[in-house]
């Protein structure tokens, strides 16, 4: 079993997530690349992340807008994802819109956005996220498990904790 991880807008490959992983489930090979969120497209952004899929056996985990791409492959694949303060709909973070990325860029990831459930999805909630506040109702929403966590948007506490409840739910899946 491999592990894509996808970090977020303003993260790096090497980020919590990663180093949870790494922490909590070492006998699994983690991949986790740098995104180019603003030199690709979304829809190129998938066909790029589709060419690091390897193997039925592949387990997508993201943070923030990483989600929003571990969400669309889980759902491409049928693979669990395990997300970490979706980024649910990137065309309406004040972020995203302020940041210079190109119109067509937000367009897509309009379009492109979940209206339902993920049924292999499992989500990770943080109650004090500042960047995406009240976001427990998309959560619960459009994931099969949604689970409320303490922390702000990069910062649950304690990570490892919830990353290894998440693992062991989703290889059972």
């Amino acid at each position: 079993m491999e592990i894509l991880n996808l970090h977020g807008f303003l993260g790096a490959a090497d980020n919590r997530n990663y180093k949870a992983l790494k922490e909590k489930a070492p006998d699994l090979i983690v991949r986790s690349p740098e995104m180019p969120y603003m030199e690709k497209t979304p829809k190129e952004m998938l066909v790029w992340l589709t060419g690091k899929v390897k193997g039925d056996d592949m387990i997508f985990v993201g943070q923030s807008l990483g989600c929003w791409y571990a969400d669309r492959l889980s759902r491409m694949f049928a693979r669990p994802c395990i997300l970490t303060n979706p980024c649910y709909f990137p065309a309406e973070l004040e972020l995203i819109n302020t940041s210079g990325m190109p119109e067509e860029y937000i367009r897509q990831y309009r379009e492109l956005s979940p209206t339902e459930k993920n049924p292999l999805a499992y989500t990770i909630c943080g109650d004090e996220d500042t960047l995406i506040p009240g976001n427990m109702p998309n959560c619960e929403r459009l994931s099969a498990v949604a689970v409320s966590a303490h922390g702000g948007h990069s910062s649950i506490e304690p990570l490892s904790e919830y990353i290894e409840k998440a693992l062991a739910v989703v290889r059972e899946w």
